[in-house]
């Protein structure tokens, strides 16, 4: 009887650690993308599933994107894909509690390290708040930045199309 309970015992916990061996497993396959944006994987990129709303009678549609600032002084992207020629909002969130943080966009990383005026520039908030850039860029490509954090948050703008 001894011998049956330890042996029930000893397959429960080699059960168990198999388990909990799985669930490891499974959440490492199927977490979420946090590690790539700290700097280990692909870079996330916006191209697709943007939203389009129409305007008032006479005005053209308006396609919109996303960006936030997350902990730890990131952009959760650092390469964000626009159609050119298109006006096109960017609303940025600010996640990052009590940081303060904008999004701006320069013709290049050089005009925006001699002090050039951004092309578009959001307002300085603190964290939790939402701010929207409208844009209407022609191709090419562009550079981005906190201004707040301008070696820590960065990235690049590509505005494809006819343009």
């Amino acid at each position: 009887m001894i011998r049956s309970r330890t042996r029930t015992m000893k397959t429960l916990v080699f059960l168990g650690g198999a388990v909990v061996l799985c669930l490891v497993l499974l959440s490492t396959a199927c977490g979420d993308d946090d590690e790539d944006s700290a700097g280990g994987g692909e870079t996330p990129t916006l191209s697709a599933g943007p939203t389009t709303s129409e305007g008032a009678v006479g005005e053209t549609a308006q396609t919109a994107f996303e960006i936030k600032m997350i902990p730890t002084l990131k952009f959760d992207m650092t390469e964000l894909s626009i159609p050119a020629d298109e006006s096109v909002t960017i609303t940025t969130e600010n996640t990052d509690d009590g940081e303060l943080h904008n999004f701006a966009i320069y013709a290049s990383r050089d005009s925006a390290e001699t002090g050039d005026d951004p092309l578009i520039a959001t307002e300085i908030c603190a964290a939790p708040c939402s701010e929207e850039a409208s844009v209407n860029l022609t191709s090419g490509e562009y550079f981005f930045r906190c201004d707040v954090h301008p070696n820590d948050m960065t990235g690049t703008l590509t505005v494809e199309g006819e343009g």
